[in-house]
């Protein structure tokens, strides 16, 4: 008697684990538990695991790994939300804090959180270029102003200024 009770408890802390495995992936417990199925018996059933590993498979599409990495990045990295970050970028009116571009560039195509490296304090939303650039000079405002100067003193008499 004692065997069959380890035995159950065995198997209802083995789905436990699965379960939170479900959660920890973004799946629902049915979608999870379908899947394992399937996936047990994906020998004596193979159609039946196609049709699950499909719909499991267009799950894992580039954008859905976007939105859930990009979520767990801005969580991890800086302590927001999206909803924090839609949030500041809306009052940035959609754009980057420095040149004020409306379109995010780089590989992601989203604008970067620009934070003090120091304090890990978010300054403000940045477009691919401004953020590299500011991170190329060292976040040092007297390297970015010597910059501006060096550029300034070279342009004089160019009609292209900003």
């Amino acid at each position: 008697m004692q065997e069959k009770l380890n035995e159950k408890e065995k198997k209802v802390v083995h789905k436990r684990k699965r379960l939170n495995d479900a959660a920890k992936y973004g799946y629902s417990d049915e979608e999870w538990e379908s899947f394992h199925k399937c996936k047990r018996s994906q020998i004596r059933h193979p159609e039946a695991y196609k049709e699950s590993y499909k719909k499991w498979a267009n799950k894992q599409s580039t954008e859905y790994h976007h939105a859930r990495g990009r979520k767990s990045q801005l969580k991890l990295n800086y302590g927001i939300t999206p909803e924090i970050y839609n949030e500041m970028l809306s009052n940035q009116e959609n754009s980057c804090a420095i040149c004020k571009t409306n379109t995010p560039t780089g590989r992601w195509k989203v604008f970067a959180v620009d934070h003090c490296h120091l304090t890990n304090k978010i300054r403000g939303l940045l477009c691919n270029e401004c953020n590299r650039g500011m991170g190329l000079l060292k976040d040092n405002a007297g390297l970015l102003r010597a910059a501006a100067d060096y550029l300034d003193f070279h342009n004089k008499g160019r009609n292209d200024q900003l």
